[in-house]
Formats: C-alpha cells, sequence, structure tokens
C-alpha cells in the first residue's frame, strides 16, 4: 500500500512538472510498477528458499534486467520499461532499508499531506479513475495504522495493518449514514477480524469487485452488462435457501427396479418479479391438452422457498422463474427491481409453479402443437375452477380477476421486444436456416438450435465481441458477442451461448430473452439452508412458444439439459395417450464450421511483431521454468514439514491428499461441501470404513477435548499407510 502510494503521488507530481509528458497515464503507469513489484518481490520470496535473503534480493534482478533490455523502447506499451526500472529501484531500497518500519510509519503521514494538497490545490486526483480511489484508501489505512504505533503501545492488544485496511475499504463503499458510528461494536468487528482474519480479507475484495471494473469479472450475480471477457471463478456464498420439501425427486430405474434419487434443479431469476403471466399461460396451455390433475403432477407441481441474501449488492428481486408470490417480511413484492440496495440479511418468500421442462410428456404436447396452441382462453371463473382442480388452490387467492385479464392478454408490443435481431450478421441468418429448415413446431426449433450449441467446448478463457462494449443489454451486443463465438472464438460460457441462442431464435422467428441469475442444483442430503455460491451464476436463453408461455433452454455444454435432470414420473396405464410417453429424438444437426483464418498480411516493417513474438517466448520460457522451480519446491518443503511435523500435523497432511486422491479416483460430478462424509461416500467401498476410522481420528485431533486431541503414532501411521493404498489406485 505505501509502495502504491508513493509511486502514485510522485508520479502525479511528475506529470504536473513535465506537462509535456502526454502519454504517460498516470493509472496505468502506477499500476505497472506495482505489477512489477510484486513480480520481483515473489521472485525474490522463491530465490530465498534456495539461498539467503540478501543474495536472493540481487538475484531476482537478472529476470528484471532480461525483462528490461526486452521491453526497451517498446511501442505498444509507453513507458514500461521506465516502470519497470522504477519498480526494481524501489524493490531494493526497501529490502536494504534498515529503518524500513520508521519509514512507512512517518512516510504515510508526509504522503497524504502531499496527496490532499495535490487534490485541494492542484485539483489532481478528482476520482476520474479508480487508482485515485484506491490512492486515498491505501493512505486512510497507511494513517490509521502509523497512528496507533505512534501514540499507543506497541504491544498491548494493539490491532494489527490489515484491520485498518479492511476498516479503509469498508468506509469507501458501504453508504454513510446520519446516526453517529457506535465504535463499539467497530472493535469487536475488529477483535473478530483480527482471529479470522481471511474471510475478511474474501469479504473485502468481494465488496471491492463492485467498485473497480475492469475488462473480465469474478463469477457471481452479473446484469446484462456483461461482455463475455475473460471470468475467474469463486466459490463465495451469495444466496441461502430454505424449504421444508424434499431436495430431490425418487423414481424407480426401469432396468434395475431400484429407487433412484434425481436432484432437484431450480432457476432463480434476478430482476422479473412476479411473473403471473407465464403462469395463467401454462395453466391454459394445460386446459388445451385436456390435462386433468394426475397428468399436471407428471412435471409440475407447486413449490415455496425462502431466500436470504448473503454476499451481494443488487436492486434486483431473485427468485426462481414461474413465481406467482412474492413477499418480504409480509409485504407483497411485485416488479423484479426494487428502488433501494438489497444488500446481506435481505429476505424474499417465492411461491412458484415448478417445472419438469425434460418430461416427455410435456415434451410431447410441445411437439404434437405446431407452432400455435391457439384455444379460446378459459374465462377467469373457468380458471379459478381448473386450478382448485389440478393443484388444489383456487386461482383467485393469487391474483384478482383484473390481473388474470391482463395476464391473458399477451401484448403484441411486449413480445416485440424480444425480436429484435439488430446487428445480426448474414452467417447468423444462413445458420438459423440450416437448422431449422423442415421444424414443425416452435419447440423443435429450440431444440435443434440448443443442440447445435452444445458441440461448442465450454471455456472461461475467451473472448467477448468485436467490439469492447458490446454486452447482453442490447440486440447489437448480443450479435456481436454471438457473431464471434459462433465463427471465430468458438469457446466460451453461459453468456456466449445464451447470447447465440438469444439471436438465432429471435432469426428463427421465435420471441426470446436472456434471464440473469443462477441455477441450483439441490444436493442429495435433505438440510436447513442450502448455499447458492457464485459459482451457481448463470445466464440462459428463454423461448416464448406461442400458447405455452416463456421456456427455458440449456445451451451451455458445461450444464445438463432439462431431459437430463427429468424428474422422471411415470404416467398411470390408463394415461398413456397422455404424451405417449416419447422422449425427444436428437436432429441431425451440422458440425461446428472451420474457423477460415485470413491470409496474412504482408507489412514492409515487421520488426515490432518480430520483437513481441520473442519476449513472449522468453517470458513463457521463464514462466514455464518457474513453475517447474516452485513445483520441486514445494514437494521438498511438504516433505521436510512432513518428517518433521509432529503426529497431528502429519496426519492432517494426509488428510488432505486423501481427499485429493478422492476427488480424481471419482468419475462424477463432486462438489467440497467442507464435510468429510461426502468424500467417503465417492470413496472405493472396499476402503470406505477405514478411510472413515482416519477421518473420525482427525475430527477427533480438532474438536475434542485438549487432552483427547493426541494422535499416536500407529494412528498416524494408518493415515500414511491409507493415503499410499489409495495413490496406487489411481
Amino acid at each position: 500500500m505505501f509502495v502504491f502510494s508513493l509511486v502514485s503521488i510522485f508520479t502525479e507530481i511528475f506529470i504536473t512538472m513535465r506537462g509535456d509528458v502526454a502519454d504517460l497515464r498516470r493509472e496505468e503507469f502506477s499500476l505497472f510498477v506495482i505489477g512489477f513489484f510484486a513480480l520481483f518481490s515473489a521472485m525474490e520470496y522463491v530465490f530465498g528458499v534456495f539461498v539467503s535473503r540478501l543474495t536472493s534480493v540481487f538475484t531476482s534482478l537478472i529476470p528484471a534486467l532480461l525483462l528490461f533490455l526486452l521491453l526497451r523502447n517498446n511501442a505498444l506499451i509507453p513507458h514500461i520499461e521506465l516502470a519497470m526500472a522504477v519498480a526494481v529501484i524501489i524493490r531494493l531500497l526497501f529490502a536494504l532499508m534498515t529503518y524500513k518500519e520508521q519509514v512507512i510509519t512517518w512516510g504515510a503521514f508526509v504522503l497524504s499531506a502531499v496527496a490532499v494538497y495535490l487534490c485541494l490545490i492542484r485539483k489532481t486526483f478528482d476520482g476520474a479513475v479508480f487508482t485515485d480511489k484506491l490512492l486515498f484508501v491505501c493512505l486512510a489505512a497507511l494513517v490509521l495504522s502509523s497512528s496507533q504505533r505512534l501514540f499507543c503501545e506497541k504491544k498491548n492488544n494493539a490491532f494489527p495493518f490489515y484491520y485498518f485496511v479492511i476498516i479503509s475499504f469498508f468506509s469507501l463503499i458501504l453508504p454513510m449514514k446520519t446516526e453517529p458510528i457506535d465504535w463499539t461494536k467497530a472493535i469487536e468487528v475488529g477483535e473478530r477480524i483480527v482471529s479470522g482474519f481471511k474471510d475478511a480479507a474474501d469479504n473485502a475484495s468481494y465488496y471491492l469487485s463492485f467498485v473497480f471494473k475492469d475488462d473480465s469479472y469474478t463469477a457471481g450475480y452479473s446484469s446484462f452488462d456483461v461482455t463475455g471477457d475473460r471470468v475467474g471463478k469463486s466459490d463465495k456464498v451469495q444466496l441461502l435457501l430454505e424449504t421444508n420439501e424434499k431436495p430431490f425427486f425418487i423414481f424407480k430405474d426401469e432396468e434395475t427396479g431400484a429407487n433412484m434419487k434425481m436432484r432437484r434443479n431450480v432457476y432463480l431469476s434476478g430482476g422479473r418479479g412476479v411473473e403471473a403471466a407465464n403462469v395463467v399461460r401454462y395453466l391454459n396451455f394445460l386446459h388445451s391438452q385436456g390435462a386433468d390433475r394426475e397428468v399436471a403432477a407428471l412435471f409440475s407441481q407447486l413449490s415455496r422457498v425462502n431466500i436470504e441474501y448473503v454476499y451481494l449488492d443488487t436492486q434486483d428481486e431473485i427468485a426462481p422463474i414461474n413465481s406467482y408470490v412474492l413477499t418480504n417480511e409480509g409485504r407483497k413484492i411485485e416488479a423484479g427491481v426494487s428502488g433501494t440496495q438489497h444488500k446481506k440479511g435481505y429476505r424474499l418468500q417465492a411461491r412458484f409453479l415448478d417445472i419438469d421442462y425434460g418430461s416427455p410428456y410435456l415434451i410431447s404436447m410441445l411437439e404434437n402443437s405446431p407452432t400455435a396452441l391457439k384455444e379460446e382462453d378459459m374465462s377467469f371463473a373457468e380458471a379459478n375452477s381448473y386450478m382448485q382442480e389440478i393443484y388444489n388452490m383456487p386461482l383467485d387467492s393469487i391474483m384478482t380477476e383484473a390481473e388474470y385479464e391482463r395476464a391473458v392478454k399477451i401484448d403484441e408490443e411486449y413480445l416485440k421486444g424480444y425480436t429484435d435481431t439488430a446487428g445480426s450478421s448474414e452467417r447468423m441468418k444462413d445458420l438459423v436456416k440450416e437448422l431449422t429448415n423442415g421444424s414443425v413446431s416452435e419447440y423443435e426449433k429450440c431444440k435443434n438450435i440448443e443442440t447445435y450449441l452444445r458441440q461448442y467446448p465450454y471455456s472461461t478463457d475467451t473472448a467477448g465481441g468485436h467490439e469492447p462494449g458490446s454486452n447482453m443489454s442490447t440486440a447489437e451486443g448480443m450479435a456481436d458477442i454471438a457473431d464471434r463465438f459462433l465463427f471465430e472464438t468458438q469457446k466460451g460460457y453461459c453468456v456466449h451461448y445464451a447470447s447465440s441462442m438469444v439471436m438465432l431464435l429471435r432469426l428463427a422467428g421465435i420471441s426470446a430473452r436472456v434471464s440473469v441469475g443462477y441455477r441450483y442444483a439441490y444436493p442429495f442430503e435433505q438440510m436447513e439452508t442450502y448455499s447458492v455460491g457464485s459459482n451457481c451464476a448463470h445466464a440462459w436463453p428463454e423461448a416464448y412458444l406461442q400458447g405455452f408461455g416463456w421456456m427455458p433452454f440449456e445451451p451451455t455444454s458445461a450444464y445438463m439439459t432439462a431431459a437430463d435432470f427429468s424428474w422422471h414420473r411415470v404416467a398411470a396405464p390408463d394415461k398413456k395417450e397422455i404424451g405417449k410417453n416419447t422422449v425427444y429424438e436428437q436432429p441431425s444437426i451440422p458440425d461446428i464450421p472451420e474457423v477460415i483464418k485470413p491470409e496474412p498480411v504482408e507489412q514492409e516493417n515487421n520488426t515490432a511483431t518480430t520483437q513481441i513474438l520473442m519476449i513472449a517466448a522468453i517470458v513463457a520460457l521463464s514462466i514455464i521454468l518457474l513453475i517447474v522451480l516452485l513445483i520441486a519446491g514445494t514437494i521438498v518443503i511438504r516433505n521436510i514439514v512432513y518428517r518433521r511435523g509432529n503426529n497431528e500435523k502429519r496426519l492432517s497432511m494426509d488428510v488432505e491428499m486423501i481427499k485429493r486422491v478422492l476427488r480424481k479416483l471419482y468419475k462424477g460430478d463432486f462438489t467440497d461441501r467442507g464435510l468429510l462424509s461426502d468424500y467417503v461416500e465417492i470413496a472405493p467401498f472396499d476402503h470406505q470404513a477405514e478411510i472413515k476410522k482416519v477421518f473420525d481420528i482427525y475430527y477427533r485431533s480438532i474438536y475434542a477435548s485438549t487432552e483427547s486431541r493426541h494422535v499416536s503414532v500407529d494412528e498416524a501411521e494408518m493415515a500414511r499407510l491409507l493415503r499410499l493404498k489409495l495413490s496406487n489406485l489411481q
């Protein structure tokens, strides 16, 4: 933090004094300096494993000198060699500085005074870029920490430096209140942070994602402004679900006759609110198909779930699709977006229509109903009676007659908002014709497009559209993302698949939209609460099928389709004619087109290109060598720690390695919920008893009373032998 503040302030002074330095953008220059400083510090740390501290300082300068010579006078990144030189000088000064703590302590006040002067007098640091905000956050943390060192006793339960970092960041991002701050609670929070810094640091990192934006983002709930660029993974809990319903469906396997479990899946969409019109349209669809109570129960049911926001900062109401009642503390909610931000602790109670979109009975109804299922809609009285009949709940308990009349009348203008194909390329139009040629029903067209898109490989390391600003908020943005994904990059994640299917559906004459939220698969065990992590965040397409309503599809290849998590409910013998128990047949779809690479254009001077390729090759080789060095060093260090550790330490390391081996041995999908019992279940049957015994010893060493935590030599040896035995199974 001190280094970043120092570089930012002196860069601003340099630019202020030298008005002719037009291409030295201080935000980029400061970040480059910090990046190189971190790189050289990391290399120094790595080399420090093998040599003395002082020697490692100078050893790390060798790759620094190499990079400096390679990047010198680089035309693509102005002044990058200067940034590297500054980083090297600062790294040397801090590594060799004798009174480092005193310099930082007093320097924090000096830098703060200079920053305030530049801000108030010179009108710099106006907040136009995020480095301005970051600078003053860093200075606030440094001043608070330095003040404590100077005016408080150094060793009398003083707060660590990281406490002030977190407090400063929270001060920046949390809204201000009119009443005075109760510092007692802040002190209590600080004490908890001291004992659990990792969680607090994760929280600060999470909240910072709302403040500082760049071309990439971390997995989590997002709006339609996602561009489709590279995305990072995160397992931060964002929602908690509570329900009394079973998290799975039980069905009988036709081949073995054994009872099986199918995990329930739920789509949680943001910004939609109550979808009464879709429920009403679905109800009329069932009536048009002559479905009675038994038939409707094959692929639909009324469900409830309570939703609590955890690490979220949004105005959107996030609820299951087809929600017909949403409440918050007894207050009814209709709209999908609130006028205020919903933060941690916000709760929703949702009642929704849960539909098995993969049921062969429902699919057959849709396939056998060409294009429009237009029959006369029921009157409100008829619909009220019909819903009572099939779901044992009157319709008038959730809506009035006027609301019903508005819901059954689908406004053509409303659907036009989901037919915009602006920005679609000719090759996209040609692809749609090829995919939908000969299709009878709208559903068949949707499935053809979904099946085609699932051929594309899933990857989060990819690019968005041709234009940097393209996102899912407009048809042009989706078309740009889709075109590049379909014909050029040919890999992506949900944003690319959803954008592509929506635009292809619209080109096929079907109204379509993107939904953003979460797709959550419940575990097989019933729990009090279910955690929805940020990795469950998802974007999926929905098609408006005439006479049926909005229906979700799953073109993203990393996710199962609706047919894969069907409830497997089977009709009674006298109901077999409903849907005929058929399964959707995969269409004959074309292969993904080959990417046509443009012919290379000869240039008069390709020196810059050659230089970049040479630098890239050298840097890549350096990275590979560094990775090899890190792996070798990690193995050596781990072996040393293991051999010199006590029985408890060796047992802990063996348990972690056993878990890693079990994950590799298990061929199915597995989510680590932090329970060792989950690992026992996925372990080979012959070894489950022994694994459970070792895990029980591990739990005892952590949670038992102090005198019972001791791990004997025999118990530690048992864990070691088990680990070796399982490793041999790989």
